[in-house]
């Protein structure tokens, strides 16, 4: 085998005994942790933070004017805004710029983490929720889980969505990353 597929292995062997629940929970948790963690220094470290709320509060205070205008129908307030949206739309080509530089440091982490459980899991039940979400939602059953005798069995990719919703602004709130106001 190649070196690559030598160390999966060995990392899969090493997390031989978290593969199966509840083990198998904790672990996608704490990697869930892991890689938040990872994401939150990656854009304190490559995006000035302070700009971009700053950037992000005009464009929002934009958008207020512009829906108030249009409201209202004023011609001078409609050219007023209209002069400005070249300047916000470069305001949001930076941000966006400025979004994806801890993205590419973030990405390979999380593909070499996802590589690896995804070898750990093999598509099995990773966390079991205790009702059947299949009743009222039938095409989660093999997307993201399978019913089980206790509950919906969730898959590793399942669950890791489950706990990044979840998690991931509470996570970001401290660290002033917080997508919600």
């Amino acid at each position: 085998m190649d070196p690559w597929s030598d160390f999966v292995q060995f990392v899969v062997t090493l997390f031989q005994p978290m593969a199966t629940p509840p083990w198998s929970a904790v672990l996608v948790v704490l990697v869930n942790i892991g890689l938040a963690l990872i994401s939150i220094w990656a854009t304190n470290k490559f995006t000035d933070v302070e700009k971009m709320k700053q950037d992000m509060a005009e464009v929002k205070a934009w958008q207020d004017k512009m829906k108030a205008a249009r409201k209202s129908m004023d011609p001078v307030a409609l050219q007023e805004v209209m002069n400005d949206q070249g300047r916000i739309m470069r305001i949001n080509s930076s941000m966006m710029s400025a979004r994806m530089k801890p993205m590419c440091y973030f990405y390979i982490p999380f593909i070499l983490v996802f590589t690896i459980l995804g070898a750990i899991f093999q598509g099995g039940i990773v966390a079991v929720i205790p009702f059947n979400i299949d009743k009222a939602l039938p095409f989660l059953t093999g997307m993201v889980g399978a019913p089980t005798g206790e509950g919906f069995g969730l898959s590793f990719y399942g669950f890791y969505l489950l706990v990044g919703f979840g998690l991931g602004n509470l996570i970001r709130k401290p660290f002033g990353q917080s997508m919600t106001t």
